[in-house]
């Protein structure tokens, strides 16, 4: 099988988030939240460091969390909620491409392995939430 190219690579996992994002805005909940966080950090193992990408990813995923939790409570105004997630999708496959642009072949070899090491060192952190301040504040 031969290897994929490092665009087709980026293409592949932008079209995947935008699936995800779909899915959110129709009415996806937790599970596909995973997703999107499993998704956005292998994007970000994929790219050098940059904290425009870096915070393109956070943006995103706070907007499409913010979605689901809020949806799951019943709060309101959902319009809003869904044109936060939209604008925070749009800066992120901005930032994404305008990011891939300037990694080259080699780079893209040495930062494969390390999409794996960068993904099980972030998780533990991510999926340690506390909503108990949420949960407060939407009573």
């Amino acid at each position: 099988m031969a290897e994929k190219s490092f665009a087709e690579t980026i293409d592949e996992r932008l079209a995947a988030i935008e699936r995800i994002v779909a899915l959110l805005t129709e009415d996806g909940g937790q599970a596909d939240l995973r997703d999107l966080r499993v998704l956005l950090i292998d994007v970000i193992g994929l790219l050098k460091r940059d904290p425009g990408v870096e915070a393109a990813v956070d943006d995103l995923y706070a907007a499409a969390r913010c979605l689901v939790v809020d949806r799951e409570v019943g709060s309101q105004p959902q319009a809003r909620k869904l044109r936060l997630l939209r604008d925070a999708r749009q800066r992120f496959h901005d930032r994404l491409i305008a990011a891939s642009e300037k990694v080259g072949p080699d780079e893209y070899r040495e930062l494969q392995g390390a999409a794996a090491v960068y993904a099980a060192h972030m998780s533990p952190r991510v999926v340690q939430v506390d909503l108990g301040w949420y949960r407060k504040l939407s009573a």
